[in-house]
């Protein structure tokens, strides 16, 4: 997974959890897209300022995910949701198979319990 799309992932978990400022200096850079220097100069700080707040914001919440782990479990998830839409669509196309249909079911149900075992 690409970098900035794995840091903003866990910015939308973890991001409530970070101080007012941080949030801010996170969003001015990787939402809005501002380089330090103008995110510096927005708020009245000093470039090393702001690459500092930044920098201990990104360990944070790759600490929250090292802890929680709650992304990790997102992602396995919403993997096995596609894998179940993918047996339903088999099951759709051999609808007049009984057997394939009854093991593909339980693959689903498989699918279902390791989620739910999460």
């Amino acid at each position: 997974m690409d970098n900035i799309l794995r840091i903003t992932l866990l910015y939308d978990f973890y991001g409530e959890l970070l101080t007012d400022k941080q949030k801010n200096v996170f969003e001015l850079y990787y939402q809005n897209d501002l380089s330090l220097a103008e995110i510096a100069e927005q708020l009245q700080i000093s470039r090393q300022g702001v690459y500092d707040t930044l920098k201990r914001s990104e360990n944070i919440l790759f600490q929250y995910e090292e802890t929680l782990h709650l992304v990790e479990r997102f992602l396995a998830n919403k993997q096995r949701i596609k894998e179940m839409i993918q047996i339903m669509d088999e099951i759709e196309k051999d609808f007049n198979n009984p057997q394939k249909i009854k093991t593909q079911i339980g693959d689903m149900k498989q699918i279902a319990y390791k989620i739910l075992d999460e």
